[in-house]
C-alpha cells in the first residue's frame, strides 16, 4: 500500500510539460516538502538505457508497435519497483514526466494495439499504482494562438504526406488522453497549452495544494 502521492504529467511532446514539472518541483520544495522526480523512459540505470534504444535514430520506424509498448513497459516496471513504489511507501511526493496514460496514449489510440491489452500490461507494470492527480496539457489547434510546438516540429505540416501523418498520429495520441480524461475525470485536470505559463502554473498550483491539504509527511 502506498503513502505519498503520485502526481503525473502528460500531453503529446513538446506541449509544455517539463516547464510546468519544474515549477511545481519547486513549489513543493518552498513549501517544505522533499518531493522525488522522475521522467518516462528513464531515472533508472536500465530504464535510461531503453530509453536510449527507443530514441535510436537509426532504429526510427524499424520498432513494432508492441515491441515499442513493452520496451516502455519494461522501463516503467524497473522504474516502479526502484523508485516510484518505495518513495511512495516512505511516503513522498513523486512527480513523474509521463506514467502510463502515455502508453494508453500512444500504443494505444495512436498506434492501434488494443486498450484492454494495454491496461493489463499497464496494471501489470506499475503493480497496480495509479496517480493521485494527473494534469494535462494539450494543444488547442483553433485557438487564435496556436501553440509553438505545432511548427517546432513540423514547420510544413500540410505540404508533405509524411507530415500530414505526423500531425493525423499526434491527433490521434491527443485525442486518446481525451477519452483517458473523460473517463477518469476525477483524477485529471486538463488544461490549454496556449495559455500564458503563468495561467497554467495558477491552476497546477491550486488543485495541488488542494490535494495536498490532506497529505501528512
Amino acid at each position: 500500500m502506498k503513502n505519498g502521492f503520485l502526481i503525473t504529467f502528460e500531453g503529446i511532446d513538446k506541449v509544455g510539460k517539463s516547464t510546468q514539472v519544474k515549477r511545481l518541483l519547486n513549489h513543493l520544495i518552498a513549501k517544505g516538502h522533499n518531493p522525488v522526480l522522475v521522467r518516462e523512459p528513464g531515472s533508472t540505470a536500465i530504464s535510461e538505457r531503453i530509453r536510449t534504444i527507443l530514441a535510436d535514430p537509426g532504429l526510427k520506424n524499424k520498432i513494432s508497435p508492441l515491441a515499442e509498448l513493452f520496451l516502455y513497459s519494461a522501463s516503467r516496471a524497473q522504474l516502479v519497483v526502484e523508485t516510484i513504489e518505495p518513495e511512495l511507501k516512505a511516503n513522498k511526493i513523486v512527480i513523474a514526466d509521463r506514467f502510463y496514460d502515455s502508453s494508453t496514449a500512444y500504443q494505444g489510440f495512436g498506434r492501434g494495439i488494443p486498450i484492454g491489452n494495454i491496461e493489463a500490461v499497464n496494471k501489470i507494470a506499475t503493480h497496480n499504482i495509479k496517480p493521485d492527480l494527473t494534469i494535462l496539457l494539450y494543444i488547442n489547434e483553433k485557438s487564435p494562438r496556436p501553440h509553438k510546438s505545432i511548427n517546432r516540429l513540423a514547420p510544413n505540416l500540410f505540404d508533405d504526406r509524411t507530415e500530414q501523418e505526423f500531425l493525423l498520429f499526434r491527433q490521434k495520441v491527443q485525442d486518446g488522453f481525451f477519452a483517458i480524461a473523460q473517463k477518469e475525470k476525477e483524477r485529471f485536470l486538463v488544461l490549454e497549452a496556449s495559455e500564458s505559463k503563468d495561467q497554467i502554473f495558477k491552476k497546477i498550483k491550486t488543485r495541488v495544494d488542494k490535494l495536498l491539504k490532506t497529505f501528512t509527511p
